[in-house]
């Protein structure tokens, strides 16, 4: 629970103390509302800012109250909308800290109660914070607002008109990590400045599961180890025949693994079949480097796929998408321009493709995709790979185009594959593979997997990534409309 909300060591060792004298249930009916309130207080939202050390220094009201300045202690100073303070006040006046919800009545439409126009009476530094008084509030006039001065602090770099100082925080550069994942209209594709594109085995980062699954600290860690070299390889995970230790790792530590809409578990089992009729289920034979989801059940590709080994031991083969991308624009332009313009058709049965699976499906599904290999933003940057050979039906490409893109085709299958490329990795019981599937292509080597090998994961959408970074973080840096073109 405390992973999960939040919960003070104070909260759960009262808990604890009533479990012990069997008063647990009394606990859960009693107080319900107490319970949830300090749960979420504690969660991490748009008011949690990392500049906790920034103070406001000065204050005054401009233009008749449509606009106040606002001094920080950093030496940054911003005008800004009265009409915007009012609208974005958090404070318990506006917003319910335990639901997150703003208060409907209090919302500054004209047709409501308050007539709201965000005039401004007062405005004042109150023990490093903002207070501001509104003019035509009617009884919420005699209210004064409060203004938490980091939070203040973030948004004004991205809201106010900049009048001197640095426009942004320090501390902003230490959120530029995830702001390829933000899932934001126009985001940025990632920046390779920011990652380590690899071709060897050597580079592949290792970590410890209890380490990680223990602690915070190595936990956002790890995560930022992924997000910049692709690959993580836990080390000495617990041991359990079911999926449980799967499941508790990715929920505690990645986010929750996605469900899945034709399987009663979220995550899938693979182990040896004989003459099986999937190539993913027949473990003697070579798996070529591929996506998962590639034909995605929920709109885009989840951001992580994770593999525990349960037993057995095998040879995987990895694959940096983005290296073998950024080769091909560099080797053969057109070709990278081809698969980044036109969809390769794809074509997935959930329940055909499960075929030699020990798990029931539970409904059928049928979903057909045409997205193009390469993924790029509207600079030509990579944001993913979409890949799967075995799920490709008849192109739709032009026919003038056709024998070109095909041509290309042939090129970045030929480079997945190549020995320049593609990496293997042992694994066995005991360790977990983590890769970001928007990045990684992952295969198997044929002919090398023991015959007890058996495999269990899934994948972790980008957003439930992003909210266990956040909290991990401990705060939210704001993000500018990227139509505004705002400078750094």
């Amino acid at each position: 629970e405390a992973q999960v909300y939040g919960a003070s060591s104070e909260l759960l060792a009262l808990r604890y103390s009533f479990a012990s004298l069997g008063m647990l249930r009394f606990f859960g009916q009693c107080a319900p509302s107490a319970r949830r309130a300090r749960r979420f207080a504690d969660m991490v939202n748009v008011t949690s800012a990392p500049c906790s050390n920034i103070r406001c220094a000065a204050a005054s009201v401009k233009e008749d109250g449509k606009r106040v300045q606002v001094e920080f202690t950093d030496g940054a100073e911003f005008e800004l909308h009265g009409l915007w303070l009012r609208d974005a006040c958090r404070d318990e006046n506006f917003v319910s800290e335990v639901a997150g919800e703003r208060y409907l009545t209090r919302t500054a439409f004209k047709e409501k109660q308050s007539h709201a126009d965000g005039k401004v009476a007062d405005a004042k530094v109150v023990e490093g914070s903002l207070q501001v008084k509104w003019a035509n509030e009617g009884s919420l006039s005699e209210v004064a607002s409060i203004f938490p001065s980091n939070f203040l602090r973030t948004y004004a770099g991205v809201v106010g008109r900049h009048l001197k100082g640095d426009r942004h925080h320090t501390s902003k550069e230490a959120y530029r990590w995830l702001e390829p994942y933000s899932g934001f209209k126009g985001a940025p594709a990632p920046d390779l400045k920011l990652k380590s594109l690899f071709k060897s085995d050597n580079f592949f980062q290792r970590r410890d599961y209890k380490a990680v699954i223990n602690s915070d600290e190595s936990n956002l860690e790890m995560a930022q180890a992924l997000v910049r070299h692709g690959v993580v390889i836990m080390e000495n995970v617990a041991q359990a025949k079911d999926n449980s230790v799967l499941l508790n790792f990715v929920d505690q530590c990645l986010g929750g693994m996605q469900k899945d809409p034709a399987r009663k578990d979220p995550n899938w089992v693979i182990q040896k079949k004989a003459d099986a009729l999937s190539v993913s289920y027949s473990q003697e034979k070579r798996l070529n480097n591929h996506t998962d989801q590639s034909v995605p059940a929920h709109g885009i590709p989840a951001l992580l796929l994770v593999v525990n080994y349960v037993s057995g031991s095998g040879y995987n083969t990895l694959v940096d998408g983005y290296a073998v991308a950024e080769a091909l624009r560099e080797r053969d332009p057109n070709a990278f321009r081809l698969l980044s313009t036109y969809g390769n058709c794809q074509e997935r049965d959930f329940v055909r493709s499960r075929v030699d699976s020990v798990q029931e499906g539970t409904q059928t599904m049928l979903i057909n995709t045409k997205q193009p290999i390469i993924n790029t933003d509207d600079k030509g940057n990579v944001i993913r790979v979409q890949f799967n050979e075995v799920f490709r039906t008849p192109t739709t490409i032009p026919f003038d185009d056709f024998e070109d893109w095909y041509r290309a085709y042939y090129l970045w299958n030929d480079m997945i594959h190549s020995p320049e490329f593609e990496v293997e990795v042992s694994l066995g019981q005991g360790q977990m593979l983590i890769l970001d599937n928007w990045r990684v292509l992952h295969g198997r080597a044929g002919g090398r997997s023991s015959s007890d090998r058996v495999i269990m994961g899934g994948t972790v959408v980008r957003e439930a990534f992003m909210s266990r970074a956040i909290r991990l973080m401990g705060a939210y840096y704001p993000i500018a409309d990227y139509a505004a073109h705002q400078p750094e």
